[in-house]
Formats: structure tokens, sequence, C-alpha cells
């Protein structure tokens, strides 16, 4: 029998592909996490399988993520997206299909690792139909999301309970959301891992950052940027508000805010016309459209350049598990303005890489902003110290650190129990 080491694991992601388009539809940083998993699980010899399910009737079956890791496309409901909430519909189909590939494959694997809820309910039958052990990351938490005033799915918070309590590990993306976990679903602390995503720390090319001024035309003009999916829960609405306070601010009449990102599938319900119209609206009606600007998604591997454009990132959301776009802009020398919401107190350390704000009042986010925008020396200062901040955060550390929870939970002379390291506990909560 082929040892355990060697063994491929079975990644469920059921709707988000590790190969789409970022900043698009759902896309976000949960497909970055996985990919840059299984590409640093290919690295140290451990080969995946990633079993996503099929919306668009072009792309080929199977792929390849990396050497020994492969991106299987299951044909389970219509080859199209669908709404996340349709999904759930499909979930038994989607766990018979990967059961069927894997006995006509032979495929011996060493465990599952589940991405968000409704893979967990795809891995929970996994664990049984191939008798491994199951390992869940849920990436956004119902519960969280309404404890900060956004709308709250009943049926979602429930079912994340259930996994909760019986995945054998839960890999949390921040302390944050092991607190939430503990705190909210009543998990188990001596299951619950902690093992931050990492951030790509090559520094963009001068000559990159350029070609973007120019682009732009903003030669001689300074920068704010947001990038982030569009959906309410991401609180660019917070944003054009404050921006139309900078606005008023004659010393500050060079400055420019660009917004990158397209619709959600949330986002596109928002309002009439989805969450970008919306944004559009409140830009005319602020009179600040010569201030703004929409960009749509633009693929991650070409953000780089944006974000060391930028004096200012801001991130303003309701909620954020952990808070990818902060990390990225500071590692690319950017200081962030954001809010003391989830994990971005993890990323962003305040009054050194930047600010972070209490609540949500626009005027505390002008205010912050206008501080960075006056004040060069400071804004160096921080995005030094940002840039620093970011090199603690590699993929690296991410994937060592999750290969280590798998190589606990496939050892069966490790009791399950024991605590796996960098925890949480109700004692941390504040």
């Amino acid at each position: 029998m082929t040892e355990p080491a060697a063994r491929a694991i079975a990644v469920v992601s059921v709707h988000a592909s590790p190969l789409s388009d970022l900043g698009r539809g759902e896309n976000g940083g949960m497909n970055l996490g996985v990919l840059r998993l299984c590409e640093g699980l290919a690295e140290r010899g451990v080969p995946t399988d990633v079993f996503v399910r099929r919306d668009d009737p072009d792309l080929p079956a199977e792929r390849q993520i990396a050497p020994g890791s492969r991106l299987i496309l299951l044909d389970v409901g219509p080859p199209q997206p669908v709404p996340k909430d349709a999904v759930i519909q499909m979930l038994d189909g989607f766990a018979d299909a990967v059961l069927e590939r894997a006995a006509r494959e032979e495929r011996i694997y060493r465990l599952v690792h589940a991405h968000y809820w409704l893979s967990g309910l795809v891995a929970r039958r996994l664990r049984d139909g191939l008798g491994t052990p199951w390992v869940q990351s849920f990436h956004s938490l119902a519960r969280m999301r309404a404890a900060a005033g956004l709308p709250f799915d009943f049926q979602r918070g429930a079912i994340e309970e259930e996994l909760a309590g019986q995945a054998d590990r839960i890999v949390a993306m921040s302390r944050a959301e092991g607190r939430a976990l503990l705190r909210l679903y009543r998990a188990r602390s001596e299951r619950i891992c902690v093992a931050e995503p990492g951030v790509d720390l090559e520094s963009a090319r001068p000559a990159d950052i350029a070609a973007v001024r120019r682009k732009l035309g903003l030669q001689g003009r300074r920068m704010i940027l947001f990038a982030g999916r569009l959906e309410p829960l991401k609180g660019a609405e917070t944003l054009v508000e404050a921006i139309r306070q900078v606005a008023s601010d004659p010393d500050l009449a060079d400055t420019v805010c660009v917004l990158i990102g397209d619709d959600s599938g949330d986002g596109a319900r928002s309002g009439d016309g989805g969450e970008r119209r919306r944004l559009e609206g409140l830009v005319a009606s602020a009179g600040i459209s010569d201030r703004v600007r929409f960009l749509g998604a633009i693929p991650h591997t070409a953000l780089a350049p944006y974000y060391a454009l930028a004096d200012v990132c801001v991130v303003p959301s309701r909620v954020e598990t952990f808070g990818l776009v902060a990390l990225e802009a500071q590692a690319q020398g950017t200081p962030v303005v954001a809010a003391r919401v989830g994990g971005l107190p993890e990323v962003v350390a305040d009054g050194e890489t930047g600010h972070l704000i209490d609540g949500h009042d626009p005027s505390d986010y002008a205010a912050a902003i206008a501080a960075l925008l006056h004040d060069d020396d400071a804004r160096r200062r921080m995005g030094d110290a940002a840039r620093r901040r970011a090199a603690t955060f590699g993929w690296d550390r991410m994937v060592d650190r999750i290969l280590s929870i798998y190589n606990r939970v496939s050892s069966p002379e490790i009791p399950l129990e024991l605590p796996c390291g960098y925890e949480v506990s109700l004692g941390s909560l504040g």
C-alpha cells in the first residue's frame, strides 16, 4: 500500500476554483488560498486532487495546478454559474461523483480538506465513503456576518455549527475566526488550528508602476485604492462618503480614488442593477465622479503595481475573516486604513503600518486618509513598516502549518484530542 505521506489529499472546493479569475463573481481570497496551498504541497511532494463543480461547458474536465496537483471539474448540475443557495441541492450528487471518480481510478486518499461550509457537507460524506479524516476550513462564517449587522442565514449558521462539531480538525484563517468558532459555534478548542494566509512578497517593478500611472493618467496625482469584490459587506459605500469629505480639502485636490473589483453574487443582487451601479450612483450624487474611478476586475497577477502606486489602501469591510487585501497592500509598502473587525487587527499594526477604525463612520475614515495624505514622512515610515510586517506572512508558513495538521490527523498514533499548537481559547476572547 502507498505510504500515507505520498497519498493524495482530496481537496473539496465546490463553488470556487483555484484557477478562476479573482475579483470576479464569487472569486476571492479563498480561491487564492487553495491555489497557494496546492502549489506549496506540490513542492513538498504531496499530491492533491481539487474537486470543483463545473460552471463552464468550455473548460477541460481536468487541468494541472502544479506537478502532482489536479483540478477536476465534476459535471453536477448545469454547466453554468448558479447561486450558492442553489448549490446545496447538488451536494449529494457532488459527493457521489467524487466517490465514483475515486473508485474508478482506485485512488486512495490520505484525508479530505473541505473549503467553505458547502464543501463541508460533501466532506462529511466523503469521510465515511473514503475512510479518511476530514479537515474543515470555513473562510467565512454566517454568525460572524450576522454579528456585524449583515443579514443572517439561519440554515447556513446551523449547518456550520454541525460541521464545526464533527470535523476532525478546523483550520481557522485568523485568531479572530478561531474565537468566533468558540464563542458562536461552541467548537472544541483542541480541534481548532490557526493557519493565516500568506502574501507574495516580490515588489512591483518600477517600470510596471510607471505604466499603470500613465494608463490611469495619474501623473502628479495621489491615489487611494480599494480592491475587492463589490458587495455590501466590503463597505465601499463608507469609502465613497469618506472620499466626498476628503474631496472638500483644497490641499487634497489632486487625490483620486480607484476601485478595483466586480459585483459578486451578493453584489449583483444589491439594489437596482447591482452594487457597482449603486456605488456609481452614490458617487454621482455626491458630485465626485471626477475623483472616483471604477476599473472592474483586474487579474490578481497584475495587482501588485496598483498596490504599489497607491498612497493609501482602504479596507472598510463590515466583516473580514482575515484581510488579504490589507496584507497585499502592505507587501508593496502601502499603508492601510482598515476597519477594526475580524482578522484585520492581526494584519494591520495600528499606528505603525496604518490605521484601524472603530465603527463605520465615514468621517473617521476621511480623517485617517487625510492625515496620511498630508504627512509624507509618516506615510513613508508606515509603508516601510508595512513591508516588514507583510514579510512575516509567508505562504510557506501557511503550507507548513497545514501540512503539520494533515500529519496529525492522518497519523493514528497521535490522539486527535492533542492540541495542535497556535490555538485559540475562550480566555483570549477579550
